[in-house]
């Protein structure tokens, strides 16, 4: 079965032993790969022998290389023409650009593992979860609540979103939340991505992208900040900005089904988006029916 829409999750998606089907099926890239990073990314992925798969930095390239690596073997049984359209939530946007050929395999890892490093290094944020039914209310209640400097990270469902934020006001805020009938699950995070408290991680992640060179996307790469197609004059604004805006992975997957998008699948260690598009689409357009960074 094929879908005119592939998609690719996120940080948050990551588990012990993900690859595992697709490691051996392509061993010279692995070895690359491990050049380029310094570490093995199948004994990271597989065996996790120094407890670094959920540090960003490290999570970060193993599900970048990992959502590649069985998109080749998606595209090797399907066919890559058989994809109309490829979007990612947050970090799952590289394997995105990779699949559209924006970049190579390596080249993505390289910008990836930046990314990741930079994002570890924000300290002193944190992000929670606000679950259930009220979730769609949570801009009216960060104004009435007067808390205008928590910013909602992820609208990931009509039930989910995130919220990122210093973590004293999150603290704050929790209890107040709770008082109102939300749900709230703190997220195992060192920083409030996707959110202003990553600006001086843009701005790094600016200087780096700067002088890269990117090639015109070969299919439709949808983005999950602005919901649009990019074309190749958004590539750099995309990967630099995203990191400061929320990510609309609900807006983003009502639009595609508006515009004509029937079948959605996910290419990538777990099932967080297939559930999540579940949830907003009703279970409909789904092949079968967990939150990411």
């Amino acid at each position: 079965m094929t879908s005119d829409v592939v998609m690719f999750p996120g940080q948050g998606s990551q588990r012990l032993g993900m690859g595992q089907e697709v490691f051996d099926a392509y061993p010279r890239l692995c070895d690359r790969a491990d050049e380029i990073v310094g570490h093995s990314l199948r004994e990271l992925c597989l065996k996790d022998p120094d407890g670094l798969l959920n540090e960003t930095a490290y999570t970060q390239q193993a599900i970048y290389f990992v959502s590649c690596l069985m998109y080749l073997a998606y595209a090797e049984e399907h066919g890559d023409e058989q994809v109309r359209c490829v979007t990612g939530h947050s970090l799952g946007l590289y394997p995105a650009l990779f699949a559209a050929k924006v970049f190579d395999l390596f080249e993505g890892l390289e910008i990836v593992a930046k990314r990741g490093a930079l994002m570890q290094e924000a300290r002193g944020g944190a992000m929670v979860a606000v679950l259930g039914p009220q979730a769609d209310d949570i801009d009216d209640h960060l104004v009435q609540l007067e808390f205008f400097d928590v910013d909602v990270a992820n609208y990931n469902s009509p039930d989910q979103v995130v919220l990122s934020a210093a973590k004293p006001r999150l603290e704050e805020l929790v209890p107040r939340l709770e008082e109102l009938g939300h749900r709230c699950v703190w997220l195992p995070v060192s920083g409030a991505f996707h959110s202003r408290h990553m600006e001086p991680a843009r701005c790094e992640f600016a200087r780096f992208l700067r002088d890269r060179q990117f090639a015109p996307p070969a299919k439709a790469v949808v983005s999950t900040t602005s919901g649009r197609t990019l074309g190749a004059g958004h590539l750099l604004e995309e990967m630099v900005f995203q990191l400061v805006k929320p990510v609309r992975w609900r807006q983003t997957v009502t639009y595609l089904a508006r515009t004509g998008h029937k079948t959605f699948e996910e290419v990538g260690p777990g099932r967080v988006l297939t559930k999540l598009s579940a949830e907003i689409l009703g279970d409909e357009s789904s092949p079968q029916a967990e939150t990411g960074k």
